[in-house]
């Protein structure tokens, strides 16, 4: 008896060890288990590069509205209705397509310097169309506006188009809610561009309702 009894220490002892031989030794679903573990991260990123590659596209889009809607207004000559206008900002409308044109907003702008100093300018006009409902507002004036430096000479006009773009991704609205910039409302991200260009010829006056230009602002 007493030796039976000390065996069978030893005998539990030694089938543990072959059963832990035989569990670490197991590579049964393991394939299934990295499977499993990788779906996330694959799942992410390949959602990340569509969501990067469309916010980009878009992106682009409002560049090309903006290079596009200034650079018309800036081949006007002399003056320039509001029709005009209301026609060359649905332009920018149809260059956001298929992307939704609601969020986008254009502001265009004529600015004018000093005759007798450069860093003194002033806005003459401006139109703002916005995408939802495609309605436009302009209106003449005489405010201050600051230019970058070294933009225009004494007596000098500019055509300023500005655009933004209220994005909202397709899936990481979560994310873009945390990181909305630029006044955006949550869920969205407001995408920018600003560009600057020089009229043709003379700078174009808007002209009001009444068939009258804008008058040229006074220093």
């Amino acid at each position: 008896m007493p030796n039976a009894r000390a065996t069978m220490p030893r005998h539990a002892i030694s089938r543990l060890k072959t059963l832990l031989r035989r569990y670490t030794g197991n590579q049964d679903g393991v394939a299934a288990i990295e499977f499993a573990m990788i779906v996330p991260i694959l799942a992410i990123m390949f959602i990340g590069a569509v969501e990067l590659s469309q916010a980009i596209t878009v992106d682009r889009r409002v560049t090309q509205v903006a290079s596009s809607t200034g650079d018309l207004v800036a081949r006007a000559e002399k003056q320039i209705s509001q029709s005009e206008i209301t026609d060359i900002m649905k332009v920018g409308g149809y260059i956001m397509k298929p992307y939704s044109e609601s969020p986008v907003e254009i502001v265009i702008r004529n600015v004018t310097s000093s005759p007798t100093d450069a860093a003194v300018a002033k806005q003459s006009w401006s139109c703002t169309y916005k995408g939802t409902g495609q309605t436009q507002t302009c209106a003449c004036s005489s405010t201050n506006y600051t230019l970058p430096g070294n933009l225009v000479s004494t007596n000098d006009s500019v055509v300023i188009s500005e655009v933004t773009y209220a994005y909202k991704p397709l899936i990481f609205d979560y994310f873009m809610k945390q990181g909305a910039t630029g006044g955006g409302s949550p869920g969205t991200y407001t995408l920018t561009e600003k560009i600057y260009l020089k009229p043709r010829g003379q700078s174009a006056m808007l002209l009001q309702p009444n068939n009258t230009p804008c008058p040229s602002p006074t220093f």
